[in-house]
């Protein structure tokens, strides 16, 4: 165990071609690199990168048994090509175990390591993670652009004892188990790796730039794995569950004990009559928490709800029911349902509904009193008001409906819905004269508990509140 072995990447094949050469199927790609020309020594070492790998020492020496002195020039050309590719993984084995493999995830990914300093103190960065993967235990970092596949549970004892600084001495005595060489090729293949980071002399965690102290763990992972860059993961509208599993309905169905018909403003009337400009609408937009004692009414309510939030049109699909609405959607899926904690409406009994947005109607839902109380005391504290909003509007997200679609992308596509509608809800609202306000949290545990959903298939991920704007 004193040195790296090199195969080829996860998910790479080789294929003889009718001429003699080797084509390189890179993954989840339709790139093809085609070899030509190869030495028997080279075809070798290419065999040996598929199977077993080897170290930089081991693949030389394949390759001079078989072509001699001469070849190996062309092995560390190829080598060096298949690293500035990305397609060599490196790993570490004693007497034939595996203990650790590290695997490009991004077109940044370099592996480069050094001699480990002695005398320096690593500890884990504060936003590696690790993981269980189908096939094991896994290291991430969303400032890595490799990811670090374990294989041994000494390399799990040595990443659990750099939760605190310690230098290679220090961490053999910690796991006197793991011999020395197997600590510094570790260690140094985290370091190359960007999972730990050194700490100064005197200190008990590493210095951190200006930049990176500003943002939470859990902030940068979703953003690094929502967009493409630094993973490998399947991303966009891969349709993985076509087939697998029936899609959402477009207009989910609700146990009702009551519906409500919601006015139906005329909007003909609304487009040629005299409302407030538009440019006057954007410029007046803000958010309002205080109300008029006069209530909002169900004719507002209605026509608020049908200008910002109704289906337009249904469209049938191949795969999905999809719709056109006021609002844009990602692939106009429309996963977000509203619900109403009526706190006060003239012509609306104070209670929790549905909103469904195809017959434009409230749908009663029996919910426990203290409950919708709890919801209305959190809005309330959330946005500062003195009393109770007239009307909070939860926005809440089927999200099998999303990822039924979409991989990666799919819960920031969603954030992104969320936006759009509460930008519409503002402008239809601004216009009518009422008062919104768009809340930046909430309680989606206490949500579901309301609403009788599963966290996991339905829960809240937006707030608005509405009611008579105060003159």
């Amino acid at each position: 165990m004193r040195a790296y072995c090199y195969k080829f990447a996860k998910g790479i094949t080789l294929y003889p071609t009718a001429t003699g050469n080797l084509d390189i199927q890179m993954p989840r790609t339709c790139v093809r690199h085609t070899l030509k020309g190869l030495s028997s020594g080279l075809r070798a070492a290419l065999e040996n990168l598929v199977s077993s790998g080897g170290t930089e020492e081991q693949l030389v020496e394949t390759v001079t048994a078989k072509d001699g002195p001469d070849g190996i020039a062309r092995c560390y050309y190829y080598l060096h090509l298949f690293a500035e590719r990305q397609m060599l993984s490196y790993g570490i084995i004693d007497n034939g175990c595996p203990w650790a493999t590290i695997e490009p995830v991004s077109s940044q990914f370099r592996f480069n390591p050094g001699p480990v300093d002695p005398g320096r103190r690593w500890i884990l960065s504060r936003f590696a993670c690790l993981r269980r993967e189908t096939d094991g235990m896994v290291l991430e970092s969303p400032l890595a652009h490799g990811m670090l596949l374990i294989h041994a549970p000494q390399a799990t004892l040595l990443i659990s004892a750099l939760g605190s600084a310690n230098t290679t001495a220090s961490l053999q005595s910690m796991v006197p188990e793991i011999p020395r060489a197997a600590i510094e090729l570790l260690l140094g293949m985290l370091i190359a790796g960007g999972f730990v980071d050194e700490v100064p002399e005197g200190m008990q965690e590493a210095e951190e730039c200006t930049a990176l102290r500003h943002w939470s763990f859990h902030e940068l992972l979703f953003h690094t794995r929502s967009r493409s860059g630094r993973h490998q993961n399947p991303s966009g509208g891969t349709y993985r569950f076509l087939h697998k599993i029936a899609p959402f309905p477009l207009v989910k169905q609700v146990n009702a004990t009551e519906t409500i018909d919601l006015y139906r403003p005329d909007m003909d009337a609304l487009i040629f009559g005299e409302e407030l400009p538009f440019s006057l609408v954007m410029e007046e937009r803000c958010s309002i928490r205080e109300y008029s004692e006069q209530p909002i009414d169900a004719r507002q309510l209605g026509e608020f709800l049908y200008r910002s939030a109704r289906i337009k049109q249904k469209l049938f699909t191949e795969h999905q029911e999809l719709s056109r609405r006021v609002y844009p959607a990602g692939g106009a899926i429309y996963e977000l349902e509203l619900y109403l904690s009526v706190h006060a409406c003239a012509g609306v009994p104070g209670g929790y509904y549905h909103y469904c947005p195809d017959l434009h109607r409230l749908e009663r839902i029996e919910a426990d009193a203290l409950l919708i109380d709890a919801l209305l005391r959190d809005a309330r504290s959330a946005s500062g008001l003195e009393e109770p909003p007239q009307i909070l509007i939860t926005i809440s997200a089927r999200f099998e409906r999303l990822f039924w679609k979409y991989e990666s992308m799919a819960y920031s596509l969603m954030l992104k819905n969320v936006g759009t509608l509460y930008q519409t809800m503002y402008l239809v609202a601004t216009a009518m004269d009422l008062a919104p306000c768009a809340l930046g949290g909430g309680d989606a545990d206490l949500f579901a508990k309301v609403a009788g959903t599963d966290y996991l298939e339905e829960s809240s991920v937006g707030e608005f509140l509405l009611g008579r704007k105060r003159i």
